[in-house]
């Protein structure tokens, strides 16, 4: 099977940083440009998951309504419950992506007394939907310029992601991405959740210290908190649809990658040989 992405190109920013003060800009400028490694979650900070997800589970769905005339609606309902108790252990338990598919799916017939052991449909539907995701996949606006960026700086980059081992690497793959990542870091591969202490293993792994590393994700509570609990600076990639960045916070707030990308460049404020990084 073919593998794509829809990559929309990444556009200027144009210093759009709502008011940063200049002394923001540079202290968060020096952060990046002094530390060796440079983590990034995956899922909707890298790329759009919950778009193509989505566009994947509708299309699984549709097929299901479409052979035993189950109104989709009800189906996308306790589908979105059964994902919830599913994916409670942010897949720490060492399975494929395609054995937690195969149980959501498998869990949907079952709920709607459906017949849920006709392994050849299920088959089907693991296929489509992994059609579909792959298809859909659609990288962040500024991340592939910000990735090509920090390799150009010589960063080291690693993926700090909850998700299946499996499914991440065909990802990266598809969004094109997997040549500019040093090691993907997965709760499949750790055993461990974020908030479980994943981000300790990590730096234990890579065999650097919390000071070595900036990490950039877009969960308050999965991402945010259990870093900055291990003493890594975070920066949070809120919703694009927050007008206002935050660089003076703790962790500084950002709404697109191309904010990042813009202080990393040439174009924004020049550093002073006069004036102190920090």
């Amino acid at each position: 099977m073919e593998t794509s992405s829809t990559v929309q190109p990444d556009v200027p920013y144009n210093n759009m940083l709502s008011n940063a003060e200049e002394d923001d800009v540079l202290r968060l400028r020096a952060i990046l440009t002094q530390r060796t490694w440079i983590g990034f979650d995956l899922d909707d900070t890298l790329h759009e998951f919950r778009r193509s997800s989505g566009i994947a589970t509708n299309i699984v769905l549709a097929e299901i309504s479409k052979r035993h005339s189950t109104h989709i609606s009800a189906l996308q309902d306790e589908y979105s419950i059964i994902v919830k108790t599913k994916t409670a252990n942010a897949f720490s338990d060492g399975k494929t992506s395609f054995d937690y598919r195969r149980e959501r799916f498998t869990s949907v017939l079952h709920h709607f007394s459906l017949p849920h052991d006709d392994d050849q449909f299920i088959s089907n539907l693991l296929e489509l939907y992994e059609a579909n995701l792959i298809a859909s996949l659609e990288l962040k606006n500024g991340a592939l310029a910000l990735l090509s960026l920090l390799k150009s700086m010589n960063k080291k980059i690693v993926i700090i992601t909850e998700g299946p081992q499996d499914a991440q690497e065909r990802a990266l793959h598809g969004l094109g991405i997997d040549k500019f990542i040093d090691f993907l870091a997965t709760t499949t591969h750790f055993r461990v959740s974020k908030t479980d202490g994943l981000f300790p293993q990590v730096l234990q792994h890579l065999c650097i210290t919390a000071g070595d590393m900036v990490y950039i994700g877009d969960n308050e509570e999965r991402d945010m908190k259990p870093a900055l609990a291990e003493g890594i600076f975070a920066i949070h990639l809120a919703d694009e649809t927050e007008l206002v960045s935050s660089l003076d916070t703790i962790p500084p707030k950002i709404n697109t990658l191309r904010e990042l990308l813009y202080i990393l460049s040439d174009d924004c404020c020049p550093l002073s040989p006069s004036r102190p990084l920090e």
